[in-house]
């Protein structure tokens, strides 16, 4: 699977060049069905084209179309996919994710990228990561309510040996973990369990500066999974704000990804309540000073002029429309309107301008939204 994380979304929301193809899939895991997600895309980039056509010059069509055609025929892409795939171009770049997402299909052509489908993945609050840490393997999952899929990880120490490993063969040193509850124990010079420890906090060390690399500012939960013994020096030594502080004990190098969703699922599911009671808190505490707005082209209008501290959002509400960036105004689309190259979602775009200036974005379930307009801002 492909790592998206909020520094990649931040890349979507700052290209300025037109036109824009967001493209949306639910893909087929199975090698089997590779022929299946290839004849999907190709129906899809048949709809981006006539999108194209209704309103654009035929330079900038074949520009982006350029960037698309070759996944057509690309079968080693189409052999290893996700739950979900999406997809953007624009005439000077272009960008694939493999998801654990189950993505409604969706085409769509605009100024910009269409992108509250990953807005709403990185702001869900049971979205989460799994961290295993093992003295032979690191290995990361992102979860969702789904299932937990692995991460290609780039940048992090495969094992204590890619750590530590020159040093410890140096000092002609070996190792082996004697049980699921126990950390390292050296042999060699009389080294015993309590002296690895300046090895493991070197090796965590790595393996947290790599995941800080690679999560950024990501705010859904990590959760660790390794022996006992590893807890509290991978903790001691950590920086990462995300970290959760409940995490799941022993040896998972033999779990299943079912095994593991199901450990921590619960964990998940007490952070994510946590996470919207606060939101909602925040919200009520607002309220009360005057400092909310559920109107959504008020809240237009606020999150341009970087005024909106918090925005939440209906999970699954469209609303299609114009938002001008630069003013705020809005001019919603009525379900009679038809719409052309220029359309946006708009509580994506709202989303994404709260994001821009620094706010936070959370989607919820319509039953959790303190509002029932699909717009609830706090403001600064």
């Amino acid at each position: 699977m492909d790592y998206f994380g909020k520094k990649n979304l931040l890349e979507l929301l700052k290209n300025e060049e037109a036109p824009a193809v967001s493209i949306y899939l639910p893909t087929e895991r199975a090698s089997t069905g590779w022929e299946a997600n290839r004849l999907r895309f190709r129906a899809a980039l048949g709809r981006a084209r006539q999108l194209l056509e209704a309103g654009h010059r035929p330079g900038d069509i074949a520009s982006v179309m350029s960037r698309l055609n070759p996944l057509v025929n690309d079968q080693d892409f189409w052999l290893y996919q996700a739950d979900g795939l999406a997809l953007f171009a624009s005439p000077g770049l272009r960008r694939t994710y493999r998801l654990p997402v189950e993505f409604e299909e969706i085409v769509v052509v605009g100024p910009s990228f269409h992108t509250r489908p990953l807005v709403e993945l990185l702001q869900t609050p049971d979205r989460f990561w799994l961290l295993a840490v093992s003295q032979n393997e690191v290995r990361l999952w992102q979860g969702t309510p789904r299932g937990v899929t692995l991460v290609d990880l780039a940048g992090v120490p495969k094992s204590l040996r890619d750590a530590v490993g020159a040093q410890v063969e140096r000092d002609t040193l070996s190792f082996h973990s004697t049980s699921a509850r126990s950390g390292p124990v050296f042999h060699g010079f009389g080294v015993g369990k309590d002296d690895s420890k300046p090895e493991l906090e070197r090796f965590f060390r790595q393996v947290d500066a790599g995941l800080r690399e690679l999560l950024g500012h990501d705010t859904a939960p990590l959760i660790l999974a390794a022996v006992e013994y590893y807890h509290p020096i991978y903790r001691s030594i950590s920086r990462l704000d995300n970290l959760a502080p409940e995490g799941i004990q022993g040896n998972v190098s033999s779990w299943s990804e079912e095994r593991l969703h199901e450990a921590a699922w619960p964990i998940v599911e007490r952070h994510a309540e946590r996470k919207i009671r606060l939101a909602r808190e925040l919200w009520e505490s607002a309220f009360k000073q005057e400092k909310t707005e559920a109107d959504l082209s008020a809240a237009a209008r606020l999150a341009v002029g970087g005024r909106v501290r918090l925005l939440m959002t209906e999970r699954g509400r469209r609303i299609w429309g114009r938002l001008d960036r630069t003013t705020g105004v809005v001019d919603v689309l009525h379900a009679s309107g038809k719409k052309d190259g220029n359309t946006v979602e708009l509580l994506d775009e709202l989303a994404e301008t709260v994001i821009l200036r620094g706010g936070d974005a959370l989607v919820l379930p319509g039953e959790r939204m303190p509002t029932d307009t699909g717009v609830a801002a706090v403001l600064r």
